[in-house]
């Protein structure tokens, strides 16, 4: 609560407005609708976007706007919790931030983002904060990126990863099945009234066609 108040504060001491009034319009009524989707790492060792010449590194806090994102994800930085990327191109520039929450952070994860994922089991991870910078995108840089974290040697024990996308994210839902992601569940996140409501629901026909719709378009 500290840091979301401290956040509000410089928000105001700028002058942006923009992000406060989203989120006061967020929590009076919306509802949004995310897909949930999973991957053994096991499965995609023969990607071909695996052999690339990114470079995986713990996050620093220098590294803190280095992804030109503004004050996006800024609270979920300052919470510091374990584990937060950055992943660099072969010229040391950093082209993308991943968090990786694993099993023994499920009390963070939950005191931070309320009930908003699935509780892990043991050697399973979320993944949740992904953002390429807005000069690579379009370079499938997210998929490159995830399947390098996936290769480091102190993710090896992990052997499902989770993660939970708008459904009207579509180039993260493309990217993401470009990794190998499968649709495993379908989650519904309702305001009205700064209550907040959240939903899971399991795959029906009528959702996998809408997932396939998504990751078959050409938009």
């Amino acid at each position: 609560m500290a840091n979301r108040i401290k956040i509000i504060f410089n928000l105001l001491k700028s002058g942006k407005i923009t992000p406060i009034f989203n989120g006061i319009t967020t929590r009076l009524y919306s509802c949004i609708t995310s897909f949930g989707l999973e991957i053994n790492p096991l499965d995609v060792s023969d990607n071909s976007l695996a052999e690339n010449s990114l470079k995986v590194r713990r996050f620093k806090t220098e590294d803190l706007q280095v992804l030109k994102e503004e004050m996006r994800h800024i609270r979920l930085v300052k919470e510091n919790i374990p584990t937060c990327y950055i992943v660099e191109n072969s010229n040391q520039k950093p082209v993308f931030r991943q968090w990786v929450f694993k099993e023994d952070k499920n009390e963070q994860v939950k005191n931070y983002f309320g009930g908003l994922f699935p509780m892990l089991k043991k050697n399973e991870a979320l993944l949740e904060g992904g953002f390429t910078h807005l000069d690579y995108r379009g370079q499938s840089i997210m998929a490159k990126a995830i399947l390098s974290i996936f290769q480091l040697e102190e993710n090896n024990d992990i052997k499902r990863y989770i993660t939970f996308v708008d459904i009207t994210n579509i180039a993260s839902i493309k990217g993401l099945n470009k990794v190998g992601f499968k649709l495993y569940l379908l989650r519904k996140e309702e305001w009205f009234l700064f209550k907040r409501t959240i939903s899971f629901f399991p795959i029906t026909t009528e959702i996998e066609k809408s997932y396939i719709s998504t990751i078959s378009s050409k938009t």
